[in-house]
């Protein structure tokens, strides 16, 4: 068994009387590609908030590369964490090339070479075009490509990706799967939120079902071999999530 990433023991997380995340317990294994599912409201959005250090949690321990997640090795973990938010966290008022920069400065990422590989990165995602233009003068889909490259400059340890698909046009999902497998092939241990089931199913390597605030389900390779000779991704997600059936709702149409 390879060692975990990112372990996380009994955590809690409430906003004022609603508890999000209730006891959840999670190993993430190193290198791996990983994903996380689960229905809206799950608290799939709250853990990624709260594993990057924006979101302060109520009980629980947090381990990242080792380091327990506090105040004393926050700063430490943060350079090794890169995320893509849902929405993206940007600077407005940055040009998209100013943007990246400031990331990167502020990862103390080498200044040689990072104008040609952010040029390069950002002519693959096809918005390089919109480098000298104002982060809010961009689409949904061209934000969300600005903060992955973005994140991938910064030369991250661990990346943290909610719903990194969401408005992106195909050819840039593609595009982006094609990233996320060179950078497992390095050694990055990425964690990805998505509703887009297929993706999951193609991308990742273990994955796991949030809902009402637990883990109701952890599919390794092993375990989703097996259980996906009789059953979809779609029909494994909606067993755990239990689904209500209402065919018979829209019988009329």
């Amino acid at each position: 068994m390879p060692e975990s990433a990112i372990s996380i023991k009994e955590l809690v997380k409430s906003y004022e009387d609603t508890v999000v995340l209730e006891g959840l317990n999670l190993e993430v294994p190193e290198g791996t590609v990983f994903g996380l599912i689960g229905p809206n409201g799950a608290g799939k959005s709250t853990l990624i908030g709260v594993l990057t250090g924006l979101l302060n949690f109520d009980d629980g321990e947090i381990y990242i590369k080792g380091l327990p997640l506090d105040t004393k090795n926050e700063l430490e973990i943060k350079r090794q964490l890169s995320s893509v938010l849902q929405p993206p966290l940007l600077f407005e008022q940055f040009t998209s090339l100013e943007f990246i920069e400031y990331v990167c400065d502020i990862y103390e990422i080498s200044k040689d070479g990072l104008i040609e590989k952010a040029y390069s990165l950002m002519d693959f995602f096809e918005i390089k075009d919109f480098a000298k233009i104002k982060v809010n003068k961009l689409s949904s889909g061209s934000r969300k490509k600005l903060a992955f490259v973005t994140a991938v400059l910064v030369e991250p340890k661990v990346m943290l990706l909610d719903e990194p698909f969401e408005a992106v046009d195909v050819i840039s999902i593609e595009r982006m799967k094609t990233v996320i497998r060179r950078l497992k092939a390095k050694g990055v241990t990425i964690i990805i939120t998505s509703h887009i089931l297929e993706v999951i199913e193609n991308l990742c390597d273990d994955i796991a079902i949030l809902h009402k605030g637990h883990i109701t389900a952890y599919l390794d390779s092993v375990s989703r071999k097996e259980l996906q000779k009789d059953s979809s991704l779609h029909q494994i997600f909606e067993k755990y999530v239990e689904v209500e059936r209402k065919d018979d709702i829209v019988d009329w149409l």
